[in-house]
């Protein structure tokens, strides 16, 4: 691992691949609940860290940078500084930059604060004060974007209270408090929120909003005269968006960027004198974020969510605010889910803020099923050997989902065995098509078009899918395909059956009507990183050594030729499969069986009338019927 001053976080930096973090060593699986001390120990060890730093290394994981500045970071820098843009992208530099320091700040200042340690106190002032120097807290092209909220953000916790500050640090830190309020946000509020212009779901994307929550809190721990105004306009905001997430269609950018989101209202909210009476009027809408948090999440890895969308690992800032959601509206499934985070993968603003949870014992997550924002899932356990089956319901334009309805998802032991590559690539180029391209996801791509709509709808959802009985849930993808000019009437339908079993047991089915005659399906399932692929009469096995997933298709099956790297791919393998739609209609049915045994006998599966027989792997004589 290295000597203090060389380690840039609690852990080392991890290839962008979804499964990385899955796999890391240093990040324990079914991590027991921790208590304040095991968070103190945490933090010390942190603060021991950025104490030896003498420069921030930021990792632009998205498009595979790697840059390095001094410390303390005394301007933003120079656009001729950094490398050439990406074209088309006036790519956010700054926000990298200071989320690292952010996170450092906020651990110096938990230090500092919460163990009195006077050192963290005052590296951290020295380099809160240094922020006078900067020309503007803007982002490199000169706009108002999320490096400024962050800054204000910082800012705001360390001058809320005055008390150990040397007069120096202090005022030149206030100085740049005030000048980011006067020089940055005073002339973009109005341009950026102006009166009267209704607050659309496309106008509540993450940006403008984190800005403005950060700078309310700001505004309040300077008395500053714009404070009435921005908490204002964050109310009328958050309404809004309470309005929206409870529509037909909820509001969501995907569980990691809801989080981050979320991080910054949150926030602002904790001080709101307001804060009560809004939580409790829209109880339901925050409750669904914590539903989404806890019904994305890897059983046995809590920290990590189903890679629908641009999930990210490397932004937990979504558990901030999972803690205080939690602690105001009074979920005990969610605080017990959050203590079994694994305290290396808490954010220091919830490492600071988790140590006055009560050491209490919190009654778990009910297993089962679970309708959310933008998936449905089926639940059998939270912690190994737990299972987690997800289909994808994007059903809105907001950025940072993809256009994936019905992406099928399985997390067992620990980590996702069918996955999606999890982000998009800024860059393009190979890897841009493999995260976005048409084989990226593994609903159905007719006649080569993938999905270009994000408009799946939830037909039907029955059962609890516990392990007392089974789930099904029907999509409607239909009109998820745009492009493709189906003709009146057809019809394209996923469904999924989750049985009561001690390993998982899922079968799919697409259903198809009313295409051209002849139309070719594609169908792509990406296994995770690392796994073994094998081919057995048909189907195919993915195995990690101890257990194993089987999966088939009756009929043709599956060949070892369709398994494929797809070009840009950093880890998962692809297994294709095509087959065609003679009349234009039809079935393909797709069958998942786990075996924890590992067993070498794949399924045996057969079609009759409409319904499939099942023998899974390991049960001989054990029929399942379905359909």
């Amino acid at each position: 691992m290295g000597s203090p001053s060389q380690q840039q976080r609690p852990f080392p930096p991890l290839a962008y691949d979804p499964s990385a973090y899955e796999q890391a060593a240093g990040i324990p699986g079914d991590s027991p609940p921790w208590d304040a001390e095991m968070l103190r120990h945490t933090l010390r060890e942190r603060a021991t860290l950025e104490a030896a730093r003498r420069e921030i290394i930021v990792h632009y994981y998205r498009i595979g940078h790697t840059l390095a500045f001094p410390l303390p970071v005394r301007d933003r820098g120079r656009v001729e500084d950094l490398p050439a843009p990406i074209a088309g992208i006036d790519y956010p530099w700054q926000i990298w930059l200071v989320w690292e320091l952010e996170e450092r700040w906020r651990t110096l200042h938990a230090l500092w604060r919460l163990e009195g340690d006077a050192q963290a106190g005052r590296l951290l002032q020295a380099e809160l004060a240094a922020l006078e120097g900067w020309s503007d807290f803007r982002e490199t092209n000169g706009t108002i974007h999320l490096a400024t909220g962050h800054l204000a953000a910082v800012l705001a916790l360390a001058l809320k209270d005055a008390t150990g500050w040397e007069a120096g640090p202090l005022a030149a830190a206030r100085t740049a408090a005030d000048r980011l309020l006067e020089g940055d946000i005073a002339p973009w509020f109005p341009e950026r929120w102006p009166a009267g212009v209704p607050l659309s779901p496309g106008r509540l994307q993450n940006i403008p909003v984190i800005v403005l929550a950060r700078a309310a809190e700001l505004a309040r721990v300077r008395r500053h005269r714009l404070l009435p105004e921005l908490d204002r306009q964050l109310i009328a905001i958050l309404e809004a968006w309470a309005t929206c997430r409870m529509s037909e269609n909820p509001l969501t950018e995907g569980t990691a960027y809801d989080g981050y989101l979320m991080d910054s209202l949150t926030g602002w909210l904790a001080a709101l004198p307001e804060r009560g009476p809004l939580l409790e009027r829209h109880r339901a809408a925050f409750g669904s974020l914590l539903d989404s948090w806890i019904g994305l999440s890897l059983p046995g890895r809590p920290d990590l969510h189903a890679p629908l969308g641009d999930v990210e690992p490397e932004m937990p800032h979504w558990i901030a605010p999972f803690l205080r959601l939690g602690r105001w509206l009074e979920r005990e499934d969610a605080l017990w889910l959050l203590r079994r985070i694994p305290p290396v993968r808490l954010p220091a603003a919830a490492l600071a803020e988790a140590m006055a949870l009560p050491d209490q014992p919190f009654a778990p997550p009910e297993c089962g099923l679970r309708t959310l924002a933008h998936a449905v899932s089926i639940v059998t356990g939270w912690e190994c050997p737990g299972a987690n089956a997800i289909l994808s319901v994007p059903r809105n334009g907001m950025g940072h989902l993809h256009a994936d309805g019905g992406q099928f998802i399985l997390g067992w032991q620990g980590r996702f065995w069918i996955t999606d590559p999890g982000y998009q690539q800024y860059r393009p180029g190979e890897e841009r098509d493999y995260s976005l391209g048409t084989a990226s996801h593994n609903p159905p791509v007719i006649n080569g078009q993938p999905q270009s709509a994000r408009a799946a709808q939830i037909v039907s959802a029955t059962g609890k899918g516990d392990s007392g009985a089974n789930a099904h849930v029907a999509l409607d993808l239909s009109a998820c395909y745009p492009g493709l000019g189906l003709p009146e009437g057809a019809a394209l339908c996923r469904e999924m059956w989750a049985f009561a079993s001690a390993a998982p047991l899922v079968v799919l089915r697409d259903r198809f009507e009313g295409l051209p005659p002849g139309t070719e399906i594609a169908t792509h399932w990406l296994g995770g990183t690392h796994l073994a692929w094998s081919f057995r009469e048909g189907s195919a096995r993915l195995s990690h050594g101890a257990h194993a997933l089987w999966v088939g298709t009756p009929g043709d099956g599956f060949t070892p030729g369709g398994l494929i790297r797809h070009p840009g791919s950093r880890g998962p393998l692809t297994l294709r499969h095509t087959f065609t739609l003679p009349d234009g209609r039809g079935s393909r049915w797709w069958v998942f069986c786990a075996s924890a045994a590992g067993h070498w006998e794949p399924p045996r599966m057969s079609v009759d009338g409409g319904r499939l027989t099942l023998e899974p792997p390991g049960k001989p004589g054990a029929s399942l019927v379905v359909g």
